[in-house]
C-alpha cells in the first residue's frame, strides 16, 4: 500500500520528502508526481535549500506514471496512449454525420450545431470543434471518476442515470458507443491494424483506463505471453507531491498496480 505523508502545511512536507530521497543512490533518477509543473521549481528550490542540492529530479504527471508502467508490463502488443486531441477530431466526425439522421434523440444537438438563425459554414464548424472538445474532455473524466456506474452502463446499451430516452445521456451514450463500442471507429481502427502483418505497424491506440484494464485482465486470465507485471527494469520509489485530489479510477491503478510495482510514497 502507498505510504502517506500528511500535513496541513504544503512546505511541512519537503522534509520527508527530502528524507525519502536521501535513501536513493545519488546517481538514480528520482520520480516526483506533480499536479502542474509550476510546482516543479517550487520543489526544486525548496529541496536545495534542505538538502543544499537538488539533482537527478525528473517530474512527471500521474498518467504518464501509470502509463509507463502499464506499458512496460505489456508485452507482444504495440499500444500508445489515446490522445484527447484525436478523440477530438473522431467526435468531429461523429457530429458531423449525426447531423444528417433524423433521429429525433439528436434533437437537441442539432438545435445547438445547425440552429435556425442562419449562420455561415465557419461558425458551424467552430460550434462542432468546441462541442467535441468539451465532449472529448467529458469522456476523459467520466473514465476516471465514473465508469462503474456509468461507463458500464453504456458498454451494456442502456442509461445509468436518465430514464428518458431523449436525454443529454441518450445522446452522449450513442457517441460514446459510436466511438468505443464493438463497432466503434477506434475500435474498427484497432481491429485493422491488427490485421498488418507488420508488427511495428500494429500500434493500437486506447486511452490510459482502457489500457489499464487491459494489464488487469490478462493478469487475472494468466496470459503470460501478453503481460508480465514484473519485467523490465527495477524501478525505485514514486513520489507523489501536492495532489489533492485523485479519481477513482487512479486510486485504484496506484493500489491494485502500481503498488505491487514500486515504493508509492505520497504527500497530499
Amino acid at each position: 500500500m502507498p505510504c502517506l505523508h500528511y500535513s496541513n502545511r504544503l512546505d511541512r512536507l519537503i522534509v520527508p520528502l527530502a528524507q525519502e530521497l536521501d535513501k536513493r543512490n545519488p546517481f538514480d533518477t528520482a520520480e516526483i508526481v506533480v499536479p502542474n509543473f509550476s510546482l516543479e521549481k517550487w520543489i526544486s528550490l525548496k529541496l536545495a535549500q534542505y538538502q543544499g542540492i537538488a539533482a537527478n529530479l525528473s517530474f512527471i504527471t500521474l498518467e504518464k506514471a501509470i502509463y509507463q508502467s502499464l506499458k512496460n508490463s505489456l508485452q507482444n502488443r504495440h499500444c500508445e496512449l489515446l490522445k484527447q486531441e484525436t478523440i477530438q477530431c473522431l467526435l468531429m466526425d461523429i457530429l458531423r454525420e449525426k447531423l444528417m439522421t433524423v433521429n429525433p434523440v439528436w434533437d437537441p444537438v442539432r438545435r445547438y450545431l445547425s440552429p435556425e438563425v442562419d449562420i455561415n459554414s465557419e461558425a458551424a464548424e467552430h460550434r462542432i470543434f468546441q462541442l467535441s472538445g468539451r465532449l472529448s474532455y467529458l469522456f476523459k473524466e467520466y473514465e476516471y471518476s465514473r465508469n462503474e456506474e456509468l461507463i458500464a452502463a453504456w458498454n451494456e446499451g442502456r442509461n445509468a442515470v436518465e430514464q428518458q430516452l431523449l436525454g443529454t445521456e441518450s445522446w452522449q451514450r450513442t457517441l460514446w458507443n459510436d466511438l468505443f463500442a464493438s463497432e466503434g471507429k477506434l475500435t474498427f481502427f484497432n481491429q485493422n491494424l491488427n490485421d498488418l502483418n507488420e508488427p511495428e505497424l500494429q500500434t493500437e491506440l486506447f486511452t490510459l483506463p482502457q489500457l489499464y484494464r487491459i494489464c488487469r485482465d490478462s493478469q487475472k486470465n494468466h496470459v503470460s505471453d501478453q503481460v508480465d507485471p514484473v519485467s523490465g527494469p527495477e524501478t525505485g520509489p514514486l513520489h507523489i507531491f501536492g495532489v489533492s485530489y485523485l479519481s477513482r479510477f487512479h486510486q485504484n491503478a496506484l493500489t491494485e498496480y502500481l503498488a505491487h510495482l514500486r515504493d508509492i510514497h505520497v504527500y497530499p
